[in-house]
């Protein structure tokens, strides 16, 4: 694949979003399947069907007014164009439907009629009161949300960054989430100590390296440690994956859960360890082993059995900077190079882009759900949309190395931001930090 095919899908679709057109690209990854799940045998045919609330949810999520009056608005276009569209459609088929009853023997008795009728709620005009819409969502199953996650995932990911030896690589964090100050909210996820603060939610996510996309996540209260949320979601990645980890997950729990699905991890220590060495394969970098500590972490999971001792790999390291640090990895074989899984271990930044780009150029810093099942709706179609944006992106450069700091995405989510202005009439991409500017930024 060329490059010249990257930058043109690229610009298309950035013509499509200036357009507001964003809607008619993301509608084709969104699967038919999952609307037929349970589906009663006899429905209302409403304007905000669950196929037509989840699509203007998706819509909104790349907006940054996000309010429900703003969606309303947006579907109503949608809405007019589709109905124009359907007018045509039927018109045609009509239009052949009687060349083909004239061409044949015309039956006995009145000649047959060939009207265009659309159904009532494709007719009329839709309110733009927001209230359809709010109920229209709160029927919403939280279950087709979470099909609707599932299947925005790249199962066939395959590119120069996306494998490291022929391991997928993931990459786990966590970060915060600011909600709303409603009573449903603050009881499942409850402020620990300061009674003014506003409740936040903990965000653990794994992500895939070379598309960028979320694999999975889990959320909870900002009460519930990283590692608990990441010990549950060790058991959704498959055997033979490798995953780079922060100092916070140096755990012998996380660690003899990994050993034990057979997954790949490279983690940093995050203090002095007791180890006996085993071998040494050159100076800094040494087989050795680890026992079991004597009592079991509270995050930890009572069916988890652990080994006695581990076996893994320690390299000292020096950063870019100059620090000294050490990495520890369940990779043994003598054949890797130091130098590669340090230089892999670098990558671990990626998920820091990841984050920044689903908590504020989306806008998810602060989610706007009252209720808990409204909020994890919410969170389930938002990052849906950031995963279909990142399909489409990743189709565009399947073939190439393209790290995350290199792609569309801060272009997709800006287009609909507000211009800022300052008091003397300059304009910006974004706000200062207070520092005096010697020039502008032409939009």
């Amino acid at each position: 694949m060329k490059n010249n095919r990257s930058l043109a899908i690229s610009t298309l679709l950035n013509k499509e979003l200036k357009k507001g057109t964003i809607l008619g690209i993301m509608e084709n990854y969104i699967p038919d399947e999952i609307f037929e799940v349970d589906r009663p045998v006899k429905t209302r045919d409403r304007v905000f069907s669950p196929k037509t609330t989840l699509e203007t949810m998706l819509l909104s999520a790349t907006l940054e007014d996000k309010s429900l009056s703003n969606a309303v608005n947006q579907y109503y276009i949608i809405h007019q164009k589709r109905r124009e569209i359907l007018e045509n459609d039927l018109r045609e088929e009509m239009k052949k439907q009687k060349q083909e009853y004239i061409s044949k023997e015309k039956p006995k008795g009145r000649p047959r009629k060939f009207k265009v009728e659309l159904p009532k709620s494709k007719v009329l005009d839709i309110s733009l009161n927001t209230a359809a819409y709010s109920k229209a969502r709160k029927r919403l199953p939280i279950e087709l949300t979470q099909s609707l996650f599932s299947s925005t995932k790249i199962d066939d990911i395959k590119n120069e960054y996306s494998h490291w030896r022929n391991y997928p690589v993931l990459i786990t964090d966590g970060t915060y989430l600011q909600l709303q100050d409603t009573p449903e909210i603050r009881k499942e996820f409850p402020i620990k100590n300061n009674s003014g603060s506003y409740p936040q939610a903990l965000l653990e996510v794994l992500t895939m390296r070379g598309a960028g996309q979320l694999f999975n996540y889990e959320i909870s209260s900002r009460m519930v440690s990283e590692l608990k949320l990441f010990n549950g979601l060790i058991g959704t990645v498959p055997k033979g994956y490798l995953v780079l980890m922060d100092e916070l997950y140096n755990s012998y729990e996380i660690l003899n859960k990994l050993i034990a699905k057979g997954v790949e991890f490279v983690v940093p220590s995050k203090r002095k360890r007791n180890y006996k060495v085993i071998e040494v394969y050159e100076k800094g970098d040494e087989i050795i082993e680890i026992s079991k500590p004597k009592k079991r972490s509270k995050t930890a999971n009572p069916e988890d059995v652990l080994k006695p001792k581990l076996t893994l790999r320690k390299i000292d390291c020096v950063s870019p900077d100059g620090k000294k640090y050490v990495l520890f990895t369940s990779i043994l074989d003598k054949n890797i190079d130091k130098t590669e899984i340090q230089n892999l271990y670098l990558t671990r930044w990626d998920i820091e882009i990841t984050i920044r780009e689903i908590k504020t150029i989306m806008g998810i810093n602060v989610l706007r759900s009252k209720t808990p099942e409204m909020l994890k709706k919410e969170l389930n179609v938002s990052l849906s949309a950031y995963n279909i944006i990142r399909e489409i992106i990743y189709a565009s450069i399947k073939d190439l190395s393209f790290p995350p700091e290199k792609d569309f995405i801060y272009e997709f989510y800006t287009l609909n931001k507000n211009i800022l202005i300052d008091k003397k009439g300059r304009v910006y991409k974004k706000w200062s930090t207070g520092r005096k500017r010697t020039k502008t930024t032409d939009m």
